[in-house]
């Protein structure tokens, strides 16, 4: 049995914190397809009618503009739709819905200096979200090895009703082991515990290292670039590093 049907059979746990991840037809489906999947998600998140209503739509564009722009002339699409729950940065959780495909490169446009746009569908998804979407390089989760390319996604406020049951661990080392175990996945299997390191912490042997402590990631690239999530937010974490890692120099000769 292949990860991707494993990954269909396997209910969604977005409450523990997990991401959802499925595979994405390469036909005039996806979008039927995409609406399907998250549709059986949804009414469990304490969403309102219009944010369902808003949130099928949405979805239906991100896949078409995968349709219509990201695929492959012949052979499987590699499209993936993700959904996860992450924190806002003031309090509250938002939903994350991306579309991930392996066309690496978009066509820029003159709608913003740092977005850009394939016609009406993405529109629709920055009127919706209020500018709260974007797109940045990653790598594939449904893919043994993974696929490098890009995530196109969009954000919307949850409820203050909903809340997650983080089944992470939060202490230093085992917090460093499972993100560790969560970059292999990706195809980032380099990272290793940094030697001499006071505190609990990884590193890629080129100058990314990520630091747990207090229950928080902490990382720093080797040109001074920072950041930081809470370890119950370890889903965006290990996303926000693949996205270092692909954008920077070195990340074309990551395998």
């Amino acid at each position: 049995m292949t990860k991707a049907a494993t990954m269909c059979e396997i209910p969604w746990r977005l409450e523990d914190g997990g991401c959802a991840a499925l595979p994405l037809p390469a036909d005039d489906s996806i979008a039927r397809v995409a609406r399907s999947h998250v549709t059986a998600l949804l009414p469990a998140l304490g969403l309102s009618v219009q944010d369902v209503h808003d949130i099928k739509l949405m979805v239906s564009e991100l896949a078409t503009n995968v349709l219509q722009h990201a695929m492959p002339h012949e052979g499987a699409s590699g499209a993936e739709l993700w959904v996860y729950q992450r924190g806002d940065g003031h309090g509250r959780d938002e939903l994350v819905v991306k579309a991930f495909d392996t066309h690496r490169d978009w066509r820029q446009s003159g709608i913003a200096p740092h977005r850009s746009d394939h016609g009406r569908g993405l529109k629709i998804v920055e009127l919706l979200t209020q500018g709260r979407w974007g797109h940045h390089p990653s790598r594939s989760r449904l893919r043994t090895p993974a696929a490098r390319g890009k995530a196109t996604w969009f954000a919307l406020p949850l409820p203050r009703t909903v809340r997650r049951r983080d089944a992470w661990r939060v202490e230093g080392p085992y917090a460093t082991k499972d993100l560790q175990t969560l970059l292999g996945q990706r195809g980032l299997g380099h990272f290793r515990p940094a030697e001499g390191a006071a505190r609990a912490a990884l590193t890629d042997g080129r100058g990314l290292t990520v630091w747990c402590e207090e229950a928080r990631f902490r990382w720093r690239t080797g040109t001074g670039e920072t950041g930081g999530l809470p370890v119950t937010d370890i889903t965006e974490a290990c996303e926000r590093i693949v996205e270092l890692c692909e954008a920077s120099p070195a990340g074309s000769g990551l395998t």
